[in-house]
């Protein structure tokens, strides 16, 4: 199941069919899930407590892949930069306890 949507990702970053293609941003949406999925120990269901939290970070997750694929300049180094590391952050904040998925509370 994708955590975020091609539109999204266009709304999002605001790159056009010019600059990323509908296939590219698929991949993406992909790849950005498997990583979430595989950083965070399992699959993700709308019903799930946490399941916002993984919506928004595989949007940075995608954001930032989409920005690694475009043509590199520092701003856009940086871009991909920020989104990638906010997406772990929030990925970290979720740890496994008792085989469960569960915010860690500050």
């Amino acid at each position: 199941m994708a955590y975020v949507t091609r539109e999204e990702l266009r709304n999002l970053t605001g790159l056009t069919e010019v600059e990323i293609s509908d296939n590219q941003l698929n991949q993406i949406i992909v790849d950005a899930v498997n990583f979430v999925d595989t950083h965070t120990g399992q699959s993700w269901s709308p019903s799930d407590a946490d399941y916002s939290k993984v919506q928004t970070a595989t949007r940075f997750v995608a954001i930032g892949l989409a920005y690694d694929i475009l043509p590199q300049t520092r701003e856009i180094n940086e871009k991909a930069q920020r989104f990638h590391e906010k997406a772990l952050r929030l990925l970290d904040g979720l740890v496994v306890l008792d085989g469960t998925m569960r915010a860690v509370q500050a």
